[in-house]
């Protein structure tokens, strides 16, 4: 599936549709405000991204990349089109443009008592199945804690910490 990216801007037609993703896709505590995300976005190595398959919309990739490493913050595929395998065909078109570096991302922590406990089993799986592994190391954002997948076997906590200052404007939002 070759999927074409398009920067997330204003100017798209399905602008409005985008943004609702981002905010329905994820838990209102787990998301940034969107003028947040525009101005990391302004960063030379900080994608918002839309990705299309023949005009049509697909889904949207969020992520920082570093010399070693890139870190998807949100990976979201519409509504419309899931269990489509486009978010396989996204993370695929992201390991293809990003190859040599380690692609990082995280999941919610496995929670028996959590409301969205088995979509968070049915996320890890979905990782799982496309290469990434579980590296044992969590993060914290704002409260939630979440497993660290990455697509390498070797995983380095420096720079997993480098690249989300980067993202974050230097300041250390999240804790490793």
């Amino acid at each position: 599936m070759n999927l074409e990216i398009k920067n997330v801007s204003k100017t798209l037609p399905e602008y409005r549709q985008i943004i609702d993703l981002v905010k329905n896709s994820f838990p209102k505590e787990e998301q940034y405000p969107i003028w947040l995300l525009k101005l990391w976005a302004l960063k030379k190595n900080v994608h918002f991204w839309a990705f299309y398959q023949n005009d049509e919309f697909c889904g949207i990739s969020y992520l920082v990349s570093h010399e070693e490493m890139t870190f998807i913050l949100y990976l979201a595929v519409n509504n419309q089109v899931q269990s489509k395998g486009y978010g396989s065909a996204i993370l695929e078109t992201l390991k293809e443009k990003f190859s040599g570096k380690n692609i990082t991302l995280n999941n919610e922590r496995l929670d028996p008592s959590a409301d969205n406990y088995e979509q968070r089993v049915k996320r890890l799986k979905f990782y799982k199945k496309n290469g990434f592994y579980d590296k044992d190391y969590t993060i914290t954002d704002r409260g939630e804690t979440f497993l660290t997948l990455t697509t390498s076997p070797s995983f380095s906590v420096e720079v997993f910490k480098k690249v989300l200052r980067e993202l974050t404007l230097g300041f250390d939002l999240l804790k490793i």
